[in-house]
């Protein structure tokens, strides 16, 4: 209906709601041909294939466009303000990210849905087994910490306060699988949900435990490493605490919100850093020369809130810590195995400290794991290769 045919104070309305859509679609014009202009301002800088083939399928085009993407100078900002609006308008934090109730964030991995889950565990739970047993024939015992996800321990925070039915058992089932193949392991759920009564045990914007968490976790494993009644050198150690530090979380980072995360109320969590030190000068090296009786490898957890400290202090022994960021299943373990360090001076326990939802995960490097780490023999490489071999992701479904 064409303005002068409505009441004068509706078509004035109409006529300012008008130019305001104009002015802001010339607006987001405009800003996209600066960063255009912007981008290709060093054409030489753009490398992309020149080939008539590369041009005809398509990947000229799709080089220059992720070359641009990257190029373009308000990138970040532009990014962080789409991803503010994001979670303003609909609580979202992004495919990585859950949001919960009062500020907790979950990873969204954690509340997936494996369909091949159970396959992929059995899997997993025969190679540690078999893990286990040849590491005990070369002195070494091993032990799993089992770190549960904490959406599991923190449920009630959240959005709907339930963590999902099809995942529910599935911690208890990872630990039963485990056991079922004489794998000493730790139970880390039962302590943690008991100290989350008290105060918090995990970070809220954060994938990982906090220093409470922690110890909590090195308290529960070491006294399963005591209870091996393996005899491990004493040494002691001492702990420095300083200021008081804003940590941003790993989660606010995924969502993307770039500076923006305070100003829509996500506030980083305050922990006084916490360091374990050797009470003597003596150090020992990541993979250095000096034998230590206990080697931690796995993810991240092992690498946040001092957890490898504070269980040097719960053992009274030294600990090495082999895990490494992104560790994964088989990654972090697959380096230190494969490392001199471990061939030359092997230590008396080896933990492997493993998040729930990794054993649910698609299979990667499994079938000739055992043997690219030497832990195998022509029997037990048959038995696991059979395993994935019948897995269903080998099979037609």
């Amino acid at each position: 209906m064409p303005h002068s045919a409505l009441p004068p104070s509706q078509a004035a309305a109409l006529s300012r709601y008008d130019a305001l859509a104009a002015l802001t679609l010339t607006g987001v014009m405009l800003a996209g041909a600066w960063q255009i202009i912007a981008a290709t301002a060093g054409p030489a800088d753009l490398e992309f294939p020149r080939r008539w083939l590369d041009f005809r399928e398509g990947r000229s085009t799709g080089a220059l466009e992720k070359q641009l993407d990257q190029k373009l100078p308000a990138r970040s900002a532009l990014i962080g303000a789409a991803n503010s609006v994001r979670y303003l308008l609909t609580g979202s934090g992004g495919d990585q990210v859950r949001t919960g109730k009062d500020g907790w964030l979950f990873l969204t991995e954690e509340l997936r849905f494996d369909a091949d889950g159970n396959a992929n565990l059995k899997v997993r739970a025969e190679l540690l087994g078999t893990a286990a047993r040849s590491l005990e024939s070369q002195g070494v015992k091993l032990i799993v910490a089992l770190v549960p996800d904490k959406a599991r321990v923190y449920s009630s925070r959240l959005a709907n306060a339930r963590y999902p039915e099809y995942n529910s058992s599935r911690y208890a089932d990872a630990f039963h699988a485990f056991q079922k193949q004489g794998i000493t392991t730790v139970d880390l759920l039962q302590p943690l949900a008991q100290a989350s009564a008290q105060g918090d045990v995990y970070y809220r914007t954060d994938t990982h435990w906090n220093q409470t968490g922690a110890e909590v976790a090195a308290k529960a494993l070491a006294s399963v490493i005591k209870q091996s009644g393996l005899k491990l050198a004493k040494t002691d150690f001492t702990s420095t605490k300083g200021t008081p530090i804003e940590r941003p979380g790993d989660l606010i980072r995924l969502m993307g919100l770039g500076d923006n995360a305070k100003a829509l109320g996500l506030l980083p969590d305050t922990e006084a850093p916490v360091v374990t030190q050797q009470s003597s000068a003596q150090s020992t090296g990541l993979f250095g020369d000096d034998a230590v009786p206990v080697v931690v490898t796995g993810t991240s957890y092992s690498m946040r809130a001092n957890f490898v400290g504070q269980l040097q202090q719960a053992i009274s022994s030294k600990v090495l810590n082999a895990a490494k960021d992104g560790g994964g299943f088989l990654q972090a373990a697959t380096l230190y195995l494969k490392d001199e360090a471990f061939r030359s001076n092997k230590p008396k326990v080896l933990v492997w400290e493993l998040p729930e939802r990794f054993l649910w995960r698609k299979l990667d490097d499994e079938a000739g794991w055992l043997e690219s780490v030497k832990l195998s023999s022509p029997r037990i490489k048959d038995d696991v290769v059979d395993l994935v071999s019948n897995h269903p992701m080998h099979t037609d479904q």
